[in-house]
C-alpha cells in the first residue's frame, strides 16, 4: 500500500522569487506544477493551473493578494484559494510553504 505522508518538498532556491511576480515550479513525481508568491515578508504557494480552465496562472497578474487568470479573467485570493470574481466556481488549491536555509519546501 503507498505511504500517504505528507511532507516538505523541495522547489528550488528562494532568490528565484522577486517582488510581485508569480513563480511556477514543476513536481516531477506529481507531474504538476505549483506557484509561489512572495509578499512582502510572507510566501504564498498553490496550484498553477487554473481550476476552470486549466490555465497556467504564473503568467498572471497578481495585485496584492489577489491573482486574475491570463485567459479567463478569473481572479483568486492566493492566501485561501477563494474565488474573487468568476467565471470559475472552483477554488484555487493552496498548500503550506516555507523558506528555510535559502531554499522554498511545500507541504504536499
Amino acid at each position: 500500500m503507498p505511504s500517504s505522508k505528507v511532507y516538505y518538498r523541495p522547489l528550488g532556491p528562494s532568490s528565484r522569487l522577486t517582488g510581485q511576480l508569480v513563480t511556477p515550479f514543476y513536481l516531477e513525481d506529481r507531474k504538476m506544477r505549483v506557484s509561489v508568491a512572495r509578499i512582502g515578508s510572507q510566501l504564498f504557494a498553490f496550484d498553477d493551473m487554473c481550476p476552470h480552465d486549466g490555465c497556467q496562472l504564473s503568467a498572471g497578474v497578481l495585485t496584492g493578494t489577489t491573482l486574475m487568470c491570463p485567459c479567463d479573467g478569473s481572479q483568486f485570493d492566493i492566501t485561501t484559494g477563494a474565488v474573487q470574481r468568476g467565471p470559475s466556481t472552483l477554488t484555487l488549491p493552496t498548500y503550506e510553504v516555507r523558506e528555510q536555509n535559502g531554499e522554498i519546501a511545500v507541504r504536499i
